[in-house]
């Protein structure tokens, strides 16, 4: 049972959920006032620290801190922001455009464009009915859509191409094969053989392909 516990603690901290990352604690007494002009996130009406971060020299870790009157709160950074983006995908009840109840009809297409448009599904589809009528305006719009589609899917492959770093420049240790023997696996190349040669052509293709949807080709 303790494992398991230990198991789903892991899996919080890695998600910004755990206990010690999503509570928010107060301070009654004195406040800071000096704090390093990079770590401002905001200030108030007499230019003074609002909300800013603290970063612990030992352990790294970092500490969303805002100054309220009389005392200041504190929470992880981590946390924060999974919260943030948590409820900047949360679909709300009704569509901010047309008013619309989002649960009722087509809840399921509404969820997705809710994501991609902040609009629901029906919105959406009389938007862009409207706008094929401008054949101009509609070819903009779909480049415009084919952009965003290749940054969201390039964010993606930017982590798996790190993935594939690691994959290929780490030694693996203690790896049991088919015949149960334990052995170790030198790496495949060096870190600076990977930025010259893997590294190097993904970051020309990318560059490619944003450049010219920027300029307007087709892939």
């Amino acid at each position: 049972m303790s494992k398991l516990k230990n198991v789903k603690a892991i899996q919080d901290m890695l998600s910004g959920t755990h206990k010690t990352q999503t509570r928010q604690s107060h301070y009654y007494g004195n406040t800071k006032t000096k704090v390093n002009k990079d770590d401002i996130i905001e200030i108030d009406e007499n230019d003074k620290p609002k909300v800013w971060i603290e970063t612990d020299l030992v352990s790294g870790t970092r500490t969303r801190v805002t100054q309220h009157d009389g005392f200041k709160s504190r929470e992880s950074e981590a946390g924060y922001l999974v919260r943030k983006l948590q409820k900047e995908l949360s679909m709300p009840n009704n569509c901010p455009e047309c008013g619309q109840n989002m649960s009722e009809k087509e809840s399921n297409l509404n969820k997705k464009f809710w994501v991609t448009h902040k609009q629901c599904f029906d919105c959406v589809v009389t938007f862009e009915t409207k706008l094929r009528n401008d054949k101009e305006a509609w070819d903009v719009y779909c480049k415009q859509k084919m952009l965003d589609n290749a940054k969201s899917f390039f964010k993606d492959a930017d982590g798996d191409v790190e993935g594939l770093r690691k994959m290929l420049t780490q030694k693996l240790k203690n790896v049991q094969n088919a015949d149960g023997d334990i052995e170790t696996f030198e790496e495949a190349m060096s870190d600076k053989e990977f930025n010259e040669t893997i590294m190097k052509e993904y970051n020309i293709y990318k560059q490619n392909v944003l450049n010219g949807l920027k300029r307007g080709e087709q892939l």
